[in-house]
C-alpha cells in the first residue's frame, strides 16, 4: 500500500480533530476557566487513552524505530505517551495563542531577515513548512509582516468543530481551502502575484503530485505544488518551521529564500525532485532537534506498512498486555 493512500486511515491524515466537538469544547473551557496548565494536566488522560487504542501507535513506532533505533516495548510505549502527549499540547497551546492569550508564550525568530527581505521585493512569498511544532507560533512573526496572509489547508474539519474554533479565534488569516483539483493553484497564484504571503504545509500529499525523496533513512513522497505555483508567480519561497522550546519559547527558523523556475520539460522531473529533497531535508534538520513535534501518525515512508505490521507483532510478543485495546474511533 502506498503509505500516502493510507492517510484516510489515520486520523493525523485525515485532516479531522479527534474528540469531536465536545472534546475541543472541554478544551477550550478549561483554559478559559482553569488555565493553561491544568489544561496540560488534563490532556495526560487522553493521550494515555490513544496511546494504547489509537490505530495510529505502529505507525508512530515506525518512526520512532526510524529516529532513534530498536527500543525495548516500555520505551516503545513510553515514546509513544509522550508523542500524543506533545501533540495535545500543541492543541492547547494553538488555542490559547487563537484567543489571544500570548502572554503565556515567548518567541524568537531566527531568519525573519529572509522573510522581510523577500516580501520587500514585492513579489509574493510562498512559505512551506510542515505538521512540525505550532504553525499558529510562527504565526506571531507574519503579523508584523505588512502584507496579507493566505493560509492554505484541505479543510475537512467538521462544520460544527471548525465554527467552534473560529469563535474562539483571534486570528486574522485568510483561510484558502483546497480540494486536491487542478483550481487550486489559481486563487494561491493570484495571492503571490499581488505581492501578498501564501503559507502551505508540505509534508503531506493529500493526492496531489508528488515526488519520492530520501527521508529519514527512507524513502517518502513530498508534494511538488508550491514550487510549480512559485515559478508561475515569479515569487520566491522558503522553507520555514517552528518548534516549542522549554519554558512556553516557540521558536521559528526561516531559510533562506528560493527562485523556482522551471526547466525544459525534460529536466522538470529532475528538478522538482531536488526541489522537494532540499525540503526534505531542511524538515528533517529541524525536526531531529526534537522528534515528539512532528505530527504525522500514518504510515510516511515506503514499505511502512509492513514495517508496522512487524512492530505491532513484536509489541504484543513482548510487552506483558496480551493484545491491543481495539481501535477506537472518536
Amino acid at each position: 500500500m502506498n503509505p500516502q493512500d493510507s492517510q484516510t486511515k489515520h486520523w493525523s491524515g485525515t485532516g479531522q480533530l479527534r474528540g469531536g466537538r465536545s472534546g475541543i469544547w472541554f478544551f477550550v473551557t478549561a483554559i478559559r476557566v482553569l488555565g493553561l496548565r491544568a489544561a496540560y494536566v488534563l490532556a495526560v488522560p487522553p493521550a494515555i487513552y490513544f496511546s494504547f487504542a489509537s490505530p495510529d501507535v505502529p505507525a508512530t513506532m515506525d518512526f520512532h524505530r526510524r529516529i532513534f533505533g530498536p527500543l525495548p516495548w516500555w520505551k516503545r510505549r513510553w515514546f509513544v505517551f509522550k508523542h500524543f502527549y506533545s501533540f495535545g499540547r500543541a492543541i492547547i497551546d494553538r488555542v490559547a495563542i487563537h484567543n489571544g492569550q500570548t502572554k503565556h508564550f515567548s518567541f524568537e525568530f531566527d531568519g525573519d531577515e529572509h522573510l522581510r527581505a523577500a516580501v520587500a521585493q514585492g513579489r509574493g512569498v510562498f512559505l512551506l513548512t510542515a505538521h512540525l511544532g505550532n504553525w499558529e507560533a510562527a504565526g506571531q512573526l507574519l503579523t508584523r509582516v505588512d502584507v496579507p496572509i493566505n493560509v492554505t489547508g484541505f479543510d475537512r474539519e467538521l462544520p460544527q468543530i471548525r465554527a467552534l474554533l473560529e469563535r474562539n479565534s483571534k486570528k486574522k488569516f485568510k483561510l484558502i481551502p483546497l480540494t486536491g483539483g487542478p483550481t487550486d493553484a489559481i486563487p494561491l497564484v493570484a495571492a503571490l502575484r499581488r505581492g501578498e504571503v501564501v503559507a502551505m504545509l508540505g509534508d503531506r500529499t493529500y493526492g496531489s503530485p508528488s515526488v519520492k525523496v530520501p527521508f529519514c533513512g527512507g524513502t517518502a513522497s513530498f508534494p511538488i505544488g508550491a514550487y510549480v505555483m512559485a515559478s508561475i508567480a515569479g515569487s520566491a519561497l522558503m522553507h520555514v518551521f517552528s518548534q516549542r522550546e522549554s519554558g512556553g519559547r516557540y521558536r521559528f527558523f526561516g531559510f533562506p529564500p528560493q527562485y523556482p523556475q522551471m526547466p525544459a520539460h525534460h529536466e522538470r522531473d529532475a528538478y522538482l525532485k531536488k526541489c522537494a529533497g532540499h525540503f526534505a531535508r531542511d524538515l528533517e534538520s529541524v525536526m531531529k532537534r526534537d522528534p515528539f513535534q512532528w505530527y504525522n501518525f500514518f504510515p510516511f515512508w515506503e514499505n511502512s506498512e509492513t514495517v508496522n505490521n512487524h512492530v505491532t507483532r513484536e509489541s504484543r510478543q513482548k510487552s506483558p498486555l496480551a493484545a491491543e485495546p481495539s481501535p477506537t474511533k472518536i
